[in-house]
């Protein structure tokens, strides 16, 4: 029997799960328990782990020799939810879907010094919350995810398998009707060479507002050049630990004048790299403004050999449809988040599904 099925663990699946009324069967990497290193390849360059957050390690296919772009692999439960700020940019969020994420408690925290540790120059950008008003987690939104890993795609005389790996080490062959494939970049690309959809001397590409961090004092006036989010240094301190929450302990340093400024401008940078010998190498060095493409983990519109990825990925089959930082091409710098939800809720009442 087909099955609408969901590739993912993070917020897009998330986001997806919730549109789709969970009409879909998700599948998404919880733990290593599916992986072992006689198959797939540790790419410590490519993770991403805070002191007080679970850990998380990068597994794959494809090797890295990328200098000049700090790119990430976040295989967990919750995937950069687990370390993000939790920001959302709600000038462009339709009612209607405000109305959904707090039907999922998923709350819209106001930016203050005292609530959140943090204020931006964008009157519109808040911080997604938990109930607990801790930073937004998937483990939050009531979601039910098979531990799996998606080995590969097969589209045959037009129809469309999935086989993942399941924690019995063992591979399990699907049917699929409509597959939301809602993983990572580097997993895309992974996934992608696996299945033997790109290949040697295949050109991806990604883009990216310019973005570095600042130190300045907490009352100084807010660049209005950029968009800036600016967290008071014991709010910084925490988020650097991996702590997603304003703590009575943190707040014991307000008394500090200073602050970090997290800064969005306006201008973009794109990142290409290609596939060599198993070995994804950068064409370019494009290193600016003193910090490498990807600190901001917002990079996104991954296109493969000038072909946008959605547009590439219907070429393999019809009804594979992907959500995430990689199919949005953002228009304004800021949080990535309100880019992804729009997308999601947009491209799903282009399907011929009931959704919210």
């Amino acid at each position: 029997m087909k099955k609408n099925i969901i590739i993912g663990a993070g917020f897009s699946a998330a986001m997806t799960h919730i549109f789709l009324n969970c009409k879909a069967k998700i599948v998404g990497t919880l733990n290593n328990k599916t992986i072992t290193s006689k198959n797939f390849l540790r790419r410590k360059i490519l993770e991403t782990n805070k002191l007080f957050s679970k850990r998380a390690y990068s597994w794959g296919t494809l090797n890295y020799n990328i200098k000049s772009a700090n790119l990430h692999d976040r295989l967990i439960l919750g995937g950069n939810t687990k370390i993000w700020g939790g920001h959302i940019s709600m000038t462009n969020i339709p009612k209607k879907i405000k109305r959904i994420l707090k039907e999922n408690k998923i709350l819209f925290k106001k930016l203050s010094i005292d609530k959140t540790g943090s204020i931006s120059n964008e009157k519109n950008i808040v911080q997604l919350q938990s109930l607990k008003n801790k930073i937004l987690e998937v483990e939050d939104i009531k979601i039910k995810i098979q531990n799996g890993y998606l080995k590969d795609i097969q589209s045959q005389n037009g129809k469309l398998y999935i086989n993942i790996l399941t924690d019995k080490n063992k591979i399990k062959k699907i049917h699929v009707k409509e597959l939301f494939l809602c993983i990572g970049t580097i997993q895309i690309i992974d996934l992608l060479y696996r299945s033997k959809f790109i290949k040697d001397n295949d050109i991806i590409e990604l883009s990216e507002f310019n973005h570095q961090f600042e130190m300045s004092r907490i009352n100084s006036n807010l660049n209005k050049k950029s968009i800036v989010i600016r967290y008071h240094i014991s709010r910084a301190i925490g988020h650097l630990f991996g702590i997603q929450y304003y703590s009575k302990l943190l707040k014991l340093l307000k008394f500090v004048p200073l602050s970090i400024d997290q800064k969005f401008f306006f201008r973009k940078t794109k990142f290409k790299f290609k596939i060599k010998g198993n070995t994804l190498e950068e064409i370019t060095n494009y290193n600016i403004l003193n910090s490498a493409f990807g600190n901001s983990i917002h990079y996104c519109n991954m296109k493969i050999n000038n072909i946008k990825l959605r547009k590439f990925l219907k070429s393999i089959h019809p009804n594979i449809h992907g959500f995430g930082m990689s199919f949005v091409d953002q228009n304004v710098p800021g949080p990535i988040s309100n880019d992804i939800i729009n997308d999601v809720y947009k491209e799903l009442k282009k399907l011929k599904l009931e959704i919210k």
